[in-house]
């Protein structure tokens, strides 16, 4: 398990944090605190404009904050109507500053602020989702010819590495039956294939905390990139279908539209089209995994749990339906 999964979120006073903004940005704000998972997030409220600080875990690689920086800004190079956040350079040039966070050195960034509603607030409907599919083939698109060497890396979030998986299925004991029998059928339905799938470095964290809405329904932006890795294309779209699945009684439609929206933008072969099932279904089994070890390191962070029984509740209804099915009528839906 990577560090930055063991080591707790940075705790930073809001005078640092000020004092930090005015000596390296020249920026006078008040600071509110967002969710995170390992990090630190601030929203940093100036009097003109709105900014986010993000002080990384100090157990974070800075290549890999790097990637994610070279990769907002080969996006909005490639593609000018996908809006993400901007890393902004502090007057010292450096798009990556160091803040001391009691004993620790932790890295810090400061990007733009991205005004709108998370997916998680809007009700969703085919529509809407298959626009955010067509925005997330878009962003995959923005991100051919991007390369970064820290994008290859063994990563518990990338729900093809089931390997990676299989070992730390001990700290879900509970659930342990329950995600091998999605490993299986991964194993069985898409491994034997995996070298005849399309690959490429994506975002891989979709999820309705991460997109953003206009305020007439349609996506705006994506945020939050730490967890991007080079990885089946198939997967962008499984893990924003994951959430979307998990939350509602009746998914197929909206999963399928998202799906449609994706693969009209970024062409998916056939064996792509059928794997997407099985990823959603192993990135559900990768929240449940990593909810339960991390909810015993830190009890405090509701968010690392939120969505672990929604996630939990799906896998039980799947297992007992017919999963080669779900991939057949999604392949048909696509090609509809």
């Amino acid at each position: 398990m990577s560090d930055v999964f063991r080591t707790p979120p940075p705790i930073v006073k809001t005078e640092l944090v000020q004092e930090f903004l005015y000596d390296n940005y020249d920026i006078i704000a008040s600071i509110e605190k967002l969710s995170s998972d390992r990090d630190l997030n601030l929203k940093v409220c100036a009097d003109d404009k709105n900014f986010v600080m993000k002080i990384a875990n100090s157990s974070e690689d800075k290549s890999i904050l790097q990637m994610q920086n070279n990769a907002l800004r080969h996006i909005s190079l490639q593609d000018e109507s996908i809006e993400v956040p901007i890393p902004i350079k502090s007057k010292h040039k450096k798009d990556i500053s160091i803040i001391k966070c009691h004993n620790s050195r932790n890295y810090v960034r400061l990007l733009t602020y991205i005004e709108g509603d998370f997916l998680k607030d809007v009700k969703p409907n085919s529509n809407m989702l298959f626009s955010v599919g067509e925005f997330l083939g878009n962003l995959d698109n923005a991100l051919i010819g991007f390369k970064h060497r820290s994008s290859s890396r063994e990563f518990i979030w990338d729900a093809a590495q089931v390997d990676v998986l299989i070992r730390q299925l001990d700290h879900s004991k509970d659930d342990r039956s329950l995600i091998k029998y999605f490993i299986d059928i991964y194993k069985d339905n898409v491994l034997d294939h995996i070298n005849e799938l399309s690959k490429g470095i994506i975002h891989n964290d979709g999820n309705d905390h991460n997109v953003i809405m206009d305020q007439n329904g349609k996506i705006k932006s994506i945020i939050d990139f730490g967890d991007m890795v080079f990885s089946l294309h198939a997967l962008e779209p499984a893990v924003c279908m994951a959430y979307i699945a998990m939350n509602e009684e009746a998914p197929f439609e909206l999963i399928a539209s998202l799906l449609k929206g994706y693969s009209l933008t970024k062409a998916l072969s056939e064996k792509d089209l059928e794997s997407v099932v099985y990823l959603m279904c192993l990135r559900m089994c990768v929240t449940i995994n990593m909810s339960v070890y991390r909810r015993k390191l830190f009890p405090e962070n509701d968010y690392i749990s939120i969505s672990e029984d929604s996630a939990r509740n799906f896998l039980n209804l799947m297992r007992d339906d017919d999963t080669i099915k779900w991939s057949k009528n999604l392949c048909e839906y696509v090609r509809s």
